[in-house]
């Protein structure tokens, strides 16, 4: 019953999925930046996120039923493309200066940021 409230808004789905697709990113990226370089890392783990984040956020967040709306993915492609163009270019830059799990801490808020924006003004309308 408390956990059936706790999730009835949808900003706290919304940062719950957020938290799934932002582990899933973490991990990845920890996994692969040593082995394949940072850039492609993270090109790689923000496409995972991105995989997790489309599936519950249109089912369970913006609850858009089981049917595919190809508007709605392009969107979701593009504005998630963006988010990962920026968040690659900048990470890029500040692992250079700062530890690389900072620069990922903050990329990722970045990216945050900006993906709610837009998905809730745009891509799930």
């Amino acid at each position: 019953m408390l956990v059936s409230k706790l999730f009835a808004s949808q900003a706290v789905r919304f940062a719950a999925v957020g938290v799934s697709n932002t582990a899933i990113d973490f991990i990845v990226f920890m996994l692969l930046h040593h082995l394949i370089g940072v850039a492609p890392a993270q090109v790689i783990s923000y496409a995972a996120g991105t995989a997790n984040s489309y599936f519950w956020n249109r089912r369970w967040t913006f609850e858009q039923g089981k049917g595919w709306n190809i508007g709605e993915l392009l969107r979701f492609l593009l504005v998630n493309g963006i988010v990962a163009a920026i968040t690659t270019i900048a990470i890029s830059f500040m692992s250079a200066v700062i530890p690389v799990w900072i620069a990922k801490v903050a990329v990722t808020l970045l990216g945050l940021i900006i993906n709610f924006g837009f998905s809730k003004l745009w891509v799930f309308r």
